[in-house]
């Protein structure tokens, strides 16, 4: 993906690749060119092209984790990548923090022990993110096959629209997180 950026003097460029290990304390470490262009060997010259005029090159680590059973104990609760980290292949992280955020608020509001508030939110929460979890893990590999056959009934299962269609993702988009009654999902 490469979009540009600093009102179009700047072309951000952003490629995966699959690490088995990462043995930094940070999320982020400088790469090089070279090491971008070696893994990236065998695309299309575009990328290529794109990748070797770069000043400079990063590499992150994207971690996900498996959906905490509970986020909530007495008064004390979680939200967002606290409670459930994701992959970035549904690009609901950050949404799904400014929901918890709303939807705290709207227990908090409408419910009057905080701990009761904060089971609540809990409960309204940890279905839909769970589920947006799961389907951002496996789109890291859905997203990401290399060129054959499953690649191939991907893009034809992806032609007719599929699991990304409209309707099959308004369960998402239109979610109201300040409606603290249960959503059937």
């Amino acid at each position: 993906m490469h979009y540009f950026v600093s009102r179009g003097r700047l072309l951000n460029f952003v490629g995966w690749t699959e690490h088995d290990e990462w043995n930094r304390e940070d999320w982020t470490d400088r790469a090089t060119v070279a090491r971008a262009l070696t893994a990236f060997a065998g695309w299309h010259e575009h990328v290529r092209t794109i990748i070797a005029a770069a000043e400079t090159c990063f590499i992150w680590a994207l971690f996900d984790r498996d959906p905490l059973p509970r986020w909530s104990v007495g008064r004390t609760t979680l939200l967002g990548d606290a409670c459930h980290p994701m992959y970035p292949f549904m690009g609901q992280g950050a949404a799904m923090a400014i929901e918890d955020g709303a939807a705290l608020a709207a227990c908090l509001r409408t419910i009057g022990d905080p701990t009761e508030a904060l089971l609540r939110y809990e409960r309204l929460r940890l279905p839909r993110v769970t589920r947006l979890q799961a389907m951002s893990r496996a789109n890291k590999t859905r997203f990401h096959l290399r060129d054959g056959p499953a690649q191939q009934a991907r893009d034809a299962e992806w032609a007719k629209a599929g699991d990304r269609s409209p309707n099959a993702l308004r369960w998402l988009y239109e979610y109201d997180p300040g409606d603290v009654e249960p959503v059937t999902m």
